[in-house]
């Protein structure tokens, strides 16, 4: 076999932190606006990072990312809470 070079190992993917990032926005949006267009473009970010989290997360390596998945999973958590609030409210 032929060796082709190693990659360097990071702590975090750009996916990683865009899904956090966009899981991160949706909880935002959310937080504060519980009706109109402004809520429903919070839950499409909060959607697209629930969807880019499974994507991203599915096999965490190092410490590191096994720390920004979890803390992540909280985020997922939070984001259906504040749907449910807003879709409820």
């Amino acid at each position: 076999m032929t060796h082709t070079g190693d990659n360097p190992r990071r702590l975090a993917t750009r996916g990683q932190l865009a899904a956090s990032a966009f899981l991160l926005a949706g909880i935002a949006v959310l937080a504060k606006w519980h009706d109109g267009p402004v809520f429903w473009a919070g839950t499409l970010l909060g959607i697209a990072g629930v969807g880019g989290y499974f994507v991203q997360f599915d096999t965490p390596r190092g410490v590191v990312q096994w720390l920004l998945a979890a803390v992540g999973l909280c985020m997922v958590f939070m984001f259906g809470l504040q749907l449910l609030i807003g879709v409820f409210a």
